[in-house]
């Protein structure tokens, strides 16, 4: 009976550690997007975030060794999950960028992706956890796509992948970088169906 006791009393300790880990971890992601957004990459300040986030500098090099990846994070976290739409290839491609379509109109989102991509340009930890977020969620499921409909000759056979990827995404970053707006509506859509034009039999 005691030793039931104690097993309920040690879990429900564990359950209310992680739920105040998860919430510590949520409000330094939050405090990190502000500070991108407030000083960009350059002039970013760990002292401010931790004072925004009420956690200790120990707790965020803890947690993230590497500051720029704590951008990235913060930043990828910002990206809903992909849909699984239907077997329209046009649905299907435009899902894989409609989660950074929707980012860059949230609040200051343009901003912080923005500040994501220096970062990864700058820090070869940043730009690495960046470069595999493209290649798990954009790139290896456009192959599968591609390939598919290449298949139905829906688009030529001698498709290559990494046009694909830089035709899809580079107005992504033309955009955000360079223009500093969020993307307009139907932007996936509208890159999507472009792709398909431009890899036509």
């Amino acid at each position: 009976m005691v030793h039931t006791e104690i097993m309920a009393e040690t879990k429900s300790k564990s359950k209310k550690s992680q739920r105040s880990s998860e919430e510590s971890r949520a409000a330094i992601l939050q405090a990190t997007r502000e500070e991108m957004a407030e000083h960009g990459w350059r002039k970013f300040s760990v002292d401010k975030v931790s004072r925004k986030a009420k956690a200790s500098k120990q707790t965020i090099y803890r947690w993230w060794p590497a500051i720029g990846n704590m951008c990235i994070e913060a930043a990828t976290d910002l990206l809903g999950p992909t849909s699984k739409l239907g077997r329209d290839p046009v649905e299907r491609i435009s899902a894989l960028i409609k989660p950074l379509e929707d980012a860059t109109r949230q609040g200051s989102g343009h901003a912080v992706l923005r500040v994501a991509m220096i970062a990864a340009s700058d820090d070869k930890d940043a730009g690495e956890t960046w470069r595999k977020w493209i290649r798990e969620e954009v790139r290896a499921p456009l192959r599968l796509i591609l390939a598919e409909i290449a298949a139905k000759k829906v688009i030529r056979r001698d498709f290559d992948l990494d046009e694909a990827v830089d035709f899809l995404m580079g107005q992504i970053w033309a955009r955000v970088m360079i223009m500093r707006a969020p993307l307009p509506e139907q932007f996936s859509q509208t890159q999507a169906s472009a792709l398909l034009k431009a890899l036509a039999p």
